[in-house]
């Protein structure tokens, strides 16, 4: 009985060692296989019609669930689990077929991220990243980049979805495939606009997107383009804004109510009150819609007003007022919640990891129990079992230094952009005060809504102090050892500096200041010359090659 165990085990290692994925060669799944792209629901009738294909050889039925998985997933059909597609994940990993391989990967990835769980996702798409490193797959390699963009998007971390979109763009450009740039430029284009670029760069990709999608007669994409250029001049350009929102509207059904919103808010700068009050019932028929409730109340405030019912305007300014602070309220939640769903992610990751090395430490051990049986085996099993753990030791390593880097450089730039999100609220409520203050004279409760917003306008001391500390804990400590070597610094000093580091601009400055210009190009030449700085060189400057790491 032990000669048969000890057999088993040998013939066992060594089927392992020998075993090697190969192509399928079936008629009916090679032949799906080159429509799928052009005619993905033939492709799936075909496929669909292969009885029992769990009997078929291992090599035909993993190829049979990666191209039924990609018609299934190219025809939005409900995929309720992975467990087709993870078939052929575990046949392509075995053998050397990179494309097949990193195809099943991407798909895994697809399914993951439709199931919501990103996590699973981005790690598919990384394998799959990795495997066709060396292929000639641009298409599939640009989709890779773009998915793993999109999930960058969802998390918030907008320059790393740029950087991945980008790529997706220079894939799809050398795979001539056009109807994909159409949908690389357009998120290329919403980036930029998260990111505050020039409104000209946000434009110029739009307009390159739109001109394509007329090109491929991609109508879809062409009206949803078009609409979203009239979303962006809503409040810059209210007669081409109209014009393209109005095609959105007509083109969209299903959307009309969130068009109608900025169709009022439009029509009623315009004087067209009767259209105003028209669009502003559609939109304010549809209660589920939270992405443009703000709007559609401003929207009721300017018709209110030009009806010349200043109360019901008012009424509606607070309710916006309140639905404003709100939704930042939640933002900061979200925010807060992400970076602890990061650190949650970490501790996993490390756990994991620690894991993988104790696995590893058992793999080696068995091998080296069965090495010890067969002399020939012993000294390639060595020699092969050190070199992997070697490696694989090498490459978590790396990859946990690594993640590290990324995750204190992410947690840095939230905590960054949800101070500077904090310091743009108080200037527009700073702004607000200021025109209430001139505009609404007469009302009666413009004494209590005037309080309201100046305890939400005016920083306290305390919050000024809070606002330092965090700016110095994001440049590691740089900037409370200012005062230290340069003594002559003063308070009001150090709240400039922290201003400038968090990228404000002079007129920002002045309205959280209360200072006109002039007193601050004057605060900011007694900085320099605390600091030691020549007149020539700009106080933005230093600073940024200061709190450089």
């Amino acid at each position: 009985m032990k000669d048969l165990q000890f057999y088993f085990a040998v013939i066992s290692c060594l089927c392992l060692f020998s075993c090697q994925s190969h192509d399928s060669k079936n008629k009916a799944i090679l032949h799906a296989e080159a429509i799928i792209n052009v005619y993905p629901d033939s492709a799936y009738k075909l496929l669909s019609s292969i009885p029992h294909p769990e009997n078929l050889s291992n090599a035909d039925y993993a190829a049979w669930c990666l191209q039924y998985t990609q018609a299934q997933y190219k025809l939005y059909k409900d995929i309720k689990s992975d467990s087709i597609i993870r078939n052929a994940v575990n046949y392509y990993s075995k053998g050397n077929l990179s494309t097949y391989s990193g195809t099943a990967w991407y798909l895994l990835g697809c399914i993951s991220q439709l199931q919501g769980d990103n996590k699973k996702a981005m790690e598919a798409y990384k394998q799959s990243e990795e495997l066709l490193k060396n292929t000639t797959e641009n298409n599939l390699k640009g989709l890779v980049d773009f998915k793993i963009g999109t999930i960058y998007t969802n998390d918030e971390l907008f320059s790393q979805s740029l950087f991945h979109y980008k790529r997706s763009f220079i894939y799809f450009k050398k795979s001539g495939n056009t109807n994909y740039q159409v949908y690389a430029y357009r998120a290329i284009s919403d980036m930029y606009n998260q990111l505050d670029y020039p409104f000209d760069s946000v434009m110029h990709y739009l307009d390159t997107s739109l001109k394509l999608s007329r090109e491929t007669h991609d109508s879809a994409s062409y009206y949803s383009i078009l609409s979203r250029q009239g979303e962006l001049l809503y409040n810059k350009d209210f007669p081409r804004s109209k014009e393209y929102i109005l095609k959105g509207y007509n083109y969209f059904p299903s959307k009309r109510p969130y068009y109608a919103a900025y169709l009022s808010y439009i029509y009623s700068n315009l004087n067209n009150l009767d259209s105003a009050k028209y669009y502003l019932n559609i939109s304010l028929a549809d209660t589920l819609d939270d992405n443009t409730k703000t709007l559609k109340l401003l929207t009721g405030a300017y018709v209110a007003k030009n009806e010349g019912n200043h109360s019901k305007a008012f009424d509606y300014l607070q309710k916006a007022y309140t639905n404003r602070v709100s939704g930042f309220q939640k933002s900061i939640r979200e925010q807060l919640f992400r970076i602890d769903k990061q650190y949650d992610l970490t501790k996993k990751e490390e756990e994991n990891a620690a894991l993988k090395i104790n696995n590893q430490y058992k793999v080696i051990v068995i091998g080296v129990l069965v090495i010890a049986v067969l002399v020939l085996l012993v000294l390639f099993l060595i020699v092969s079992s050190r070199y992997r753990k070697k490696q694989a030791e090498h490459r978590i390593e790396t990859q946990r230094m690594e993640f590290a880097l990324k995750a204190k450089q992410a947690e840095n730039d939230q905590k960054r952009d949800l101070l500077l999100s904090k310091l743009q609220s108080r200037i527009a409520n700073t702004l607000q005060l200021n025109r209430l203050t001139m505009g609404l004279m007469k009302h009666e409760k413009l004494d209590d809504f005037i309080k309201e917003l100046s305890t939400q306008a005016i920083l306290s001391e305390p919050d000024w102090q809070y606002y330092i500390q965090e700016v110095d804990h994001i440049y590691d400590g740089k900037l409370s050892a200012l005062p230290v070597t340069h003594p002559q610094l003063t308070r009001p000093d150090m709240i400039v500096i922290t201003l400038l580091s968090l990228g404000l601009d002079i007129s920002d400055c002045c309205n959280l200041l209360d200072m006109k210009k002039n007193a601050m190009y004057h605060r900011r030449n007694i900085i320099k010359d605390r600091l030691g700085i020549p007149l020539d060189v700009d106080l933005e400057d230093w600073l940024s090659v200061y709190l450089t790491p």
